[in-house]
């Protein structure tokens, strides 16, 4: 047995600074190549701490909450789990999701007080509400160590890495290189150029160039090996990240490469009467295509059963996708695809619909309007009174919009759009009204007062909020 490096997995709510630290770790700037500043695919690294010659292997996953079932992937293979709360924000929607993934797995935790370089930092805030998660720091006599850290000026990430490395000696990391081949699959795509290609993390043994390796019953060779920088390797040993080149078939991610062939069995596909009968709802045709297997895997699971589903896939849209929609009434919803012009010319004029993007909320809010227009077809909106934010205000760290009526009224309670430009980026309620010192019900045209929102919104001056009512 040989002590191997720690697999470590950074989890956190969207935007509370995941990549960003592992960027300052890693010095290098992958955050401002990621489309939105969202982390949309699963990536694994491997650092050397300076002199010492001890390695850290981490795995930076997704923080939308679409990519559930990828961050419960990196914690399937992982040691220890940094879990990155903006200490400027607190405890948000994916940081409990994580927190409850992170119990039921029973991981070694460590938590990353991120941005507290930032004036509206409140770290003691955040560690109540851990405490309130049943998570209870050392200061308040638990187990659970909150480092302060910041990705833009690397405070406290010596620390950080200092507490991985101690928690890694703890745990007695240990594998043998001999041992039957176990590695897990956390990323596959389709190269133009290179074929069917995973990137795995080894869990225990060694997978060399040329080995025949098996996923279930399918036999593979090992024609390339790639290190996370994209550098031929001959032999990856545990707990390495490694890009394989040499599949039959692309892998479903979240699978097990082994040495030897394993029969897995295979899930009851029977329908049942209740899906036959969801067969006579109406529904969305649609073709969903994605750029790898974890990024389609995400949208498929995350639409809802008004979308019935002709066909999916890994790679760009082809003619067959664009006939069968056409044939079908269907249109494709693209997540992070080069659109061909013979594509595109051909969906123009076979009358097919293409949705495109490289952010994956902006598919399935063009989705969540389509399907909300169907459930609820007679369903309008009246708009009641609009306003333009002029000002942003801060007390006890809560933001305010400085906000001028311009037409009708607005009034506490109200659902509101927020508009930026010509696109409504938000939608949320009206919180509370003041106006000086004096919280009042609503406000009329051609006067200022002060708005907050809940839930909250990150509105800007020059926005727009359009108040509205509902009518049948």
């Amino acid at each position: 047995m040989q002590t191997r490096p720690p697999i470590v997995t950074f989890m956190g709510h969207i935007d509370h600074g995941k990549t960003t630290l592992l960027d300052k770790i890693r010095q290098e700037n992958t955050w401002n190549k990621e489309i939105g500043g969202i982390t949309q695919h699963v990536s694994a690294y491997q650092i050397e701490i300076g002199k010492t010659g001890k390695k850290i292997t981490f795995i930076d996953t997704p923080g939308h909450a679409a990519f559930k079932k990828m961050r419960q992937r990196g914690g399937m293979v992982t040691d220890i789990v940094v879990l990155v709360i903006a200490a400027t924000d607190g405890i948000m929607a994916q940081t409990k999701e994580c927190i409850s993934l992170i119990k039921e797995l029973d991981l070694p935790l460590i938590v990353a007080l991120n941005k507290t370089d930032l004036s509206s930092a409140s770290p003691d805030l955040v560690k109540g509400q851990l405490a309130e998660c049943e998570l209870l720091p050392e200061e308040y006599g638990g187990q659970i160590a909150c480092i302060p850290v910041s990705g833009k000026t690397g405070q406290g990430i010596d620390k950080l890495l200092d507490m991985i490395l101690l928690t890694a000696d703890v745990l007695e990391l240990k594998s043998e290189p001999n041992s039957p081949l176990e590695a897990y699959i956390i990323e596959s795509v389709v190269d133009k150029n290179k074929g069917s290609v995973a990137t795995a993390i080894v869990k225990q043994g060694t997978l060399s160039l040329g080995d025949t390796f098996y996923i279930g019953l399918t036999e593979n060779k090992a024609k390339a090996l790639y290190d996370y920088s994209g550098k031929v390797i001959k032999s990856v040993n545990p707990s390495d990240p490694v890009q394989i080149l040499g599949f039959q078939n692309l892998p479903p991610i979240g699978e097990l490469i082994t040495d030897v062939a394993l029969d897995v069995p295979k899930s009851d596909t029977t329908t049942t009467d209740s899906a036959l009968a969801e067969e006579n709802t109406p529904k969305i045709p649609a073709i969903v295509k994605a750029d790898t297997v974890g990024t389609l895997e995400a949208l498929l699971g995350s639409l809802s059963d008004d979308i019935l589903i002709l066909s999916s896939g890994v790679g760009p849209i082809t003619d067959n996708d664009i006939f069968l929609a056409s044939s079908s009434n269907a249109q494709i919803f693209a997540f992070n695809l080069k659109i061909s012009p013979s594509v595109f010319n051909l969906a123009k004029s076979e009358g097919v619909t293409i949705v495109s993007s490289s952010i994956i909320y902006e598919i399935l809010e063009n989705i969540e309007k389509q399907v909300l227009k169907m459930l609820e077809p007679t369903i309008d909106e009246q708009v009641v009174g609009l306003g333009q934010i002029i000002a942003e205000f801060k007390i006890d760290k809560v933001r305010i919009a400085g906000v001028k009526c311009t037409q009708g009224r607005l009034k506490k309670d109200d659902q509101i759009h927020l508009k930026r430009g010509d696109e409504i980026i938000k939608d949320t309620k009206i919180d509370n009204i003041r106006q000086g010192k004096i919280d009042v019900d609503q406000i009329k045209v051609g006067n200022d007062c002060g708005i907050t929102f809940k839930p909250y919104v990150d509105f800007k001056e020059g926005d727009v909020i359009i108040s509205y009512i509902k009518e049948k």
